[in-house]
């Protein structure tokens, strides 16, 4: 079976179960443990699954969160379990405080066995936000949820990636509560500027009232065909998902278990190009050159860049992004040091998915040996952050 069929027996086994859960340890092992199995975490492994970890956060000591995943030994995803009769809504603050004690941890979730609550930092580092950037009812999966909840497999877990969607996760709901807003009752500007270049004369505010239940039937017909014809970007970005190609998982990466893709959805391959080979050896060469170690320096291919990392991919430095019209290079180094080490070069600040990191602009692979100092400045960063 595939991943969308899992969730869905997971589905079925945990409305069933909720109504015999009476207390917290029984929602642990009846309700959390197979959500966290299905994801593909072993759940024996003290090494990768850790009940009761220590978070210790200012003066408090011994604050122990229900579940920590580790991966390389750091935890990077805290768990806090309630009682499935509870409501959540009261106890985010407690994660938090567990949450702000790790840096490693860039993803917490709150829940009660049905309803989960994911969080991250994206308004302050290190600091957990007050809402949660995804919320979902295992009890009530839509085919949507279930695509976001790949996200969250060990074999495809990645921090960064994560936060890129996160982040992406929050401006939709805003842009389509506005949406809505919008769409439900016109102002008098959107109005205009929909009308404006089919009407000649001068737009009056009588005009506008007159179009105004023309334009909301219009945003309905709209809304419609769209759907109908499955040109939602929601729904684009969720067939991309699907059919998002079998990502190469590099040597000390961190692997998941096996997965047999769902044969009514087959997956691109991703095809690592000569260009980024190239752009790889010479990352190598510049450091090598540099007198640094480089034994543990490996690569991650993606759909979306080309990852260079030491050790593993929570350690990368850098991100190629080679396939579109304007190639760059996301550098983990904050934008006003960057400046001080590229001359030539087109410097800016990387979206905050990235953390605090620049993205320079360049021409070819050649181009990195005229930024071999900030290549080098990225690595020796990334090696005192171990």
């Amino acid at each position: 079976m595939g991943f969308k069929d899992d969730m869905d027996n997971l589905s079925i086994q945990i409305k069933k179960r909720a109504e015999h859960v009476t207390n917290e340890e029984t929602t642990k092992q009846a309700l959390i443990i197979p959500f966290l199995q299905v994801l593909g975490y072993d759940v024996f492994d003290p090494l990768e699954v850790r009940s009761e970890y220590q978070a210790d956060f200012g003066k408090r000591k011994a604050e122990k969160v229900d579940y920590s995943i580790l991966n390389d030994g750091k935890p990077i995803i805290f768990i806090e379990a309630k009682p499935v009769n509870e409501k959540l809504g009261t106890h985010s603050a407690q994660l938090a405080r567990y949450f702000n004690s790790t840096q490693d941890v860039k993803l917490a979730i709150l829940t009660n066995g049905m309803s989960y609550k994911f969080y991250t930092d994206l308004n302050a580092n290190n600091m957990m936000d007050d809402e949660p950037f995804l919320k979902v009812d295992i009890g009530e999966l839509s085919d949507a949820d279930i695509t976001c909840l790949r996200k969250f497999r060990k074999e495809a877990f990645d921090t960064e990636e994560l936060m890129f969607f996160a982040e992406e996760m929050i401006y939709t709901t805003n842009l389509k509560v506005k949406l809505k807003e919008i769409f439900d009752n016109p102002p008098d500007e959107f109005i205009r500027y929909l009308i404006k270049d089919f009407r000649d004369t001068r737009i009056t505010s009588n005009v506008i009232e007159r179009f105004r239940p023309i334009v909301k039937k219009s945003i309905s017909k709209a809304v419609i065909d769209i759907v109908s014809q499955g040109l939602f970007q929601e729904k684009e970005e969720i067939g991309k998902e699907e059919s998002a190609k079998e990502e190469h998982v590099p040597e000390n990466g961190f692997e998941g278990n096996d997965s047999t893709p769902e044969p009514d959805k087959p997956k691109r391959q991703v095809v690592t190009t000569e260009e980024e080979l190239q752009c790889f050896e010479l990352v190598k060469e510049i450091l090598q050159g540099a007198g640094k170690d480089i034994s543990e320096l490996n690569y991650k291919d993606t759909i979306g860049y080309f990852g260079i990392f030491n050790k593993n991919i929570l350690k990368w430095f850098l991100r190629l992004y080679l396939d579109g019209g304007v190639k760059s290079i996301i550098a983990r180094i904050p934008f006003d040091e960057a400046e001080t080490l590229v001359n030539g070069f087109e410097v800016k600040q990387a979206s905050k998915g990235h953390g605090d990191s620049s993205r320079i602009v360049i021409k070819s692979p050649d181009d990195l040996k005229n930024i071999d100092q900030l290549i080098i400045k990225c690595f020796d960063n990334v090696l005192q952050s171990a």
